[in-house]
């Protein structure tokens, strides 16, 4: 018995349909493995990009706390040495201030009558033993003095 032509055809169009519907579906199946992979590749990539952001992160983040530690000790080394400058010229200040008024005082004692000296009437009298002597200034004129201070240097 053979087959009618129509159910030829017929048996012919089921069997491309059919191979259409099983392409399809093995398309649409490939197309969903690629899908998935291009989604695999595209996370990967993105947690190795993510991955090298935080490794490159983490070294600026050293690199910046590395210059921070050395700015702390420049800053404490220059405060070491501003203190240290500060100190040297508060003891120079020192001596010098301690000389200036060693200066004054030695100007003063050179205006004041020592022991052998004193005012009588306004004037500076030098007295040797039993002898009495008018003070004379670099200028040949008597000295005056008023109590025990001279009104120039007498030594």
């Amino acid at each position: 018995m053979a087959m009618p032509l129509s159910w030829k055809i017929a048996a012919a169009a089921a069997a491309l349909i059919a191979a259409i519907f099983a392409w399809n579906g093995l398309s649409q199946y490939v197309a969903a493995r690629h899908a998935d992979e291009i989604t695999r590749d595209s996370a990967r990539a993105a947690a190795l990009e993510a991955q090298q952001a935080k490794a490159l992160a983490q070294q600026r983040q050293a690199q910046l706390a590395a210059s921070l530690k050395q700015q702390r000790e420049d800053l404490s080394n220059a405060y070491q040495e501003v203190n240290e400058q500060a100190r040297q010229y508060q003891a120079a200040q020192a001596i010098r201030l301690e000389k200036q008024h060693q200066e004054e005082l030695r100007v003063q004692a050179s205006y004041r009558l020592d022991q052998n000296q004193h005012c009588a009437g306004g004037l500076v009298i030098n007295r040797s033993g039993s002898s009495f002597t008018q003070a004379v200034g670099k200028d040949g004129a008597p000295i005056a003095c008023k109590g025990d201070l001279a009104a120039e240097p007498l030594r």
